[in-house]
């Protein structure tokens, strides 16, 4: 038997109702015991004192095709070499692309490895900025309806790019197809607005795409700055935004390279809309920044007025509800795999950056110490990796 025990640090699990000072033993890659002051009984002690100990971290929207197109980043980068246990790809592949997706990239890596498949057949293959849903024959429902069948285990749901330059002449066609083809097979989907890409495209109206969606569908890039977002010209959160989150739809943060805005977020969040689930939106090109990784876009929160419960929360939890996971990660307890990460907690101030170069001064840095899943301890990469 291979045994850890995670010594000294402060266990903080939101889903649990648990933050204190425990140690965690871990046992043959699964949680054996959680109390104050375990004795070893011959297990390798890490000592986490004065280190956060926390359940995997969940980073809910990234691009995983390594090897495709500008984007696609290896999942170990963000995931735990990140300190992430669990990373979500969304949507890089269409129904043609997932098996190679899931032979060559979901299945070799350390990471957990879910996904969302794109409504497109073309997937990420053009690009954010084309018409990837504006060929009604570019949308196949029983081929994606036969590869979710046979991936169950890791499609997580449907992606769909709500935007002028995808939709481009079918208008809201594609979104009301992907509509019935989530419910039909019992998925949510995730939404892509923010008409970032498209130059001189024109997004569908917000109230219209909300109009399509159910709850536990959810909405990425909350904080966008860009046309087809969730204010309207006057700053405030058009009534349907409002309806739709008290409907159960829910919200994404999805920083990326473009639709991380710290006047947005202001906003947003000053009128009572806050994030289900936080997420980087990684790949190659922002891993440099602004995004970094999970922990930094977490800090980033933090700054903006979350609590570190709550924004552990949303990473842990919150995300793997979002997933429709949640009794398989989240938290940490007996009899689980054991999927941890460990972080430290930083006081001091640093100069946090948006998405349109926008600062912000944190007082609290987070950063990744080390992740263990599969009774394997994996240390942070430098962020200057980023294939």
């Amino acid at each position: 038997m291979k045994s850890l025990l995670l010594k000294g640090g402060r266990l903080l699990d939101p889903g649990s109702g648990v933050d204190g000072l425990l140690d965690v033993r871990l046992c043959d890659g699964a949680v054996e015991e959680i109390g104050p002051h375990l004795s070893a009984d011959g297990a390798t002690i890490l000592d986490v004192k004065g280190l956060l100990v926390v359940p995997g971290l969940i980073d809910v929207h990234l691009h995983l095709m390594n090897g495709l197109g500008a984007f696609g980043a290896d999942p170990d980068v963000f995931g735990v070499g990140s300190g992430v246990t669990t990373v979500v790809d969304a949507g890089s592949t269409g129904h043609s692309l997932l098996p190679v997706f899931r032979r060559h990239i979901a299945e070799p890596a350390k990471s957990r490895v879910l996904a969302y498949v794109n409504l497109s057949t073309l997937g990420s293959v053009a690009g954010a900025g084309y018409s990837t849903l504006a060929d009604p024959r570019l949308i196949d429902e029983e081929r994606i309806e036969q590869v979710v069948e046979a991936n169950r285990d890791m499609i997580v749901g449907v992606k769909v790019m709500a935007t002028g330059a995808a939709l481009g002449a079918e208008g809201l066609k594609p979104l009301r197809r992907a509509r019935r083809l989530g419910d039909n097979l019992r998925l949510p989907l995730l939404v892509h607005i923010g008409e970032s890409w498209g130059k001189g495209a024109q997004p569908p109206a917000i109230g219209e795409v909300l109009a399509c969606l159910q709850p536990g569908d959810i909405i990425t890039h909350m904080f966008t700055v860009h046309p087809g977002g969730l204010l309207n010209p006057n700053g405030r959160l058009w009534p349907e935004v409002c309806e739709a989150r008290d409907s159960g739809v829910l919200f994404d943060v999805g920083h990326g390279l473009h639709n991380l805005n710290f006047d947005v977020a202001r906003r947003v969040l000053d009128q009572g809309l806050k994030p289900d689930g936080v997420s980087t939106d990684g790949h190659r090109l922002n891993r440099p920044g602004p995004v970094y990784d999970l922990p930094t876009t977490m800090a980033k929160l933090m700054a903006l007025g979350f609590s570190l419960s709550q924004v552990v929360e949303m990473a842990t939890v919150n995300a793997a509800r979002l997933l429709r996971r949640s009794d398989e990660m989240g938290s940490i307890r007996a009899g689980r795999p054991a999927e941890i990460s460990v972080l430290r907690l930083e006081e001091r101030a640093w100069e946090a950056v948006d998405s349109q170069k926008g600062t912000l001064t944190a007082r609290q840095a987070l950063t990744p110490v080390f992740a263990i899943r599969n009774g394997t301890v994996y240390e942070p990469l430098s962020s200057e990796r980023y294939l």
